[in-house]
């Protein structure tokens, strides 16, 4: 809670909404310059993603808790949005330099050239640059001031079907809430868990929750690659209903994912079990936790050698010399990092929310990086905003101070 939210400004609160397969996130923090103060985060189980007056209706009960907790009106909010329905394209942009020499504008038009798209490949949510070339010389991060004739760029672009981003809006505006920006979930992610070491090394990030398991490949500030499984938490609930010798519905197996989940089978044995009620009230079935651990197992492993494939079929996987960060629901199963550094053959850690004053320890976990991760990228909207403000406000003093100048010299 906010003590001092009274001598707060409206603008100074940012909100941050992570509309998951099985749960909602929203999240009120406030901005304070560099970094961000978490004011409330809550935390709302969805029953059902895919059912559009349910997700509305948790959405409405997510804002009114949080409002009645902070006493603040939640209406501006960045929201995730990762999935199938979002497509990475790699693009080049080459000018001609006018001047001969490259300016603030010439970056500007070389990354829109590079951003040109047909309407079949979706509306653009992220331009991210990568190196420069400049006539015959390359790899250049910033080219602004050099002197040549033909400047280029390396451009990743992100962009989601247009009409997901509608029905996502729409279902946020029903709830009272306006979209301030679509943001690529892993990087909110990132900007919540990965190190500036990793991102000058090179590392690849995997969120993997309940719907999928979406990776990217950041070097240092921009996005390289990114791509998503329909693989993840949800399917090995599924192979964990089927799998075991008892039948039980997808929310017993849910259950029993998160008390008995493991993926270190080692550490098992033979005749260590757990109980399951069977069918029809006829009392507890026990069940092998070290099956458990393998239908577990052999699951997490395909994603993760899926993902592997994937960055090698494109080239990504000689790049992230800073290894790979995990976060997302699926982080709380025991080993999984190690199964992981099996799958990719590099050196993995579990990614946790890091650097926020104001967080509650219980949300410090990776399930919640990414919406966290979403005040930090609020953050810096916020503050790119008060900055042009406050440029325009100086621009317009020194006018007016012109006019004036004017004003007593000729008359």
């Amino acid at each position: 809670m906010d003590d001092n939210r009274q001598e707060r400004k409206k603008e100074d609160y940012i909100f941050g909404l992570d509309i998951g397969a099985s749960k909602i996130n929203l999240f009120v923090g406030i901005s304070e310059g560099e970094s961000v103060r978490v004011v409330e985060c809550g935390d709302f189980p969805l029953a059902n993603a895919d059912e559009y007056d349910l997700v509305v209706e948790t959405l409405q009960k997510a804002v009114q808790v949080l409002e009645n907790s902070t006493r603040v009106d939640v209406r501006d909010v960045y929201v995730g949005i990762a999935g199938k329905q979002v497509n990475s394209f790699s693009y080049k942009g080459l000018i001609t330099l006018p001047t001969g020499e490259v300016r603030e504008e010439d970056i500007e038009n070389v990354k829109k050239q590079a951003s040109t798209l047909p309407a079949s490949a979706g509306e653009i949510i992220h331009v991210f640059p990568g190196e420069y070339t400049l006539d015959d010389e390359e790899h250049i991060r910033n080219p602004k001031g050099r002197s040549g004739r033909r400047l280029g760029v390396d451009v990743q672009l992100v962009t989601s079907r247009q009409n997901a981003l509608q029905n996502l809006a729409k279902c946020i505006n029903r709830a009272g809430l306006n979209v301030a920006g679509f943001v690529l979930e892993p990087l909110a992610a990132a900007c919540a868990v990965l190190t500036d070491d990793e991102r000058e090394l090179g590392v690849a990030l995997v969120d993997i929750g309940a719907g999928s398991a979406d990776i990217s490949v950041f070097v240092n500030d921009s996005v390289r690659y990114t791509a998503s499984l329909d693989l993840a938490g949800n399917v090995i609930t599924s192979d964990i209903s089927k799998c075991l010798n008892v039948p039980i519905s997808l929310t017993k197996a849910e259950e029993i994912k998160k008390k008995y989940g493991t993926c270190t089978i080692s550490n098992l044995i033979e005749d260590d079990t757990f109980p399951v009620p069977a069918v029809g009230n006829r009392g507890d079935v026990p069940c092998s936790r070290k099956l458990l651990a393998n239908v577990i197992t052999a699951r997490v492993n395909e994603i993760f050698k899926l993902l592997a494939k994937d960055l090698k079929k494109h080239q990504m996987d000689s790049i992230i010399n800073g290894g790979i960060v995990l976060t997302g629901g699926c982080c709380a199963l025991e080993g999984i990092e190690d199964v992981a550094a099996k799958a990719f053959g590099k050196p993995v850690r579990i990614g946790k929310p890091k650097g926020m004053s104001g967080i509650q320890e219980a949300f410090q976990k990776p399930s919640y990086a990414t919406g966290i991760g979403l005040l930090y990228y609020a953050n810096k909207q916020h503050k790119k905003k008060n900055e042009t403000g406050a440029q325009l406000a100086v621009s317009v003093k020194k006018g007016f101070q012109r006019f004036l100048e004017i004003i007593r010299t000729y008359f």
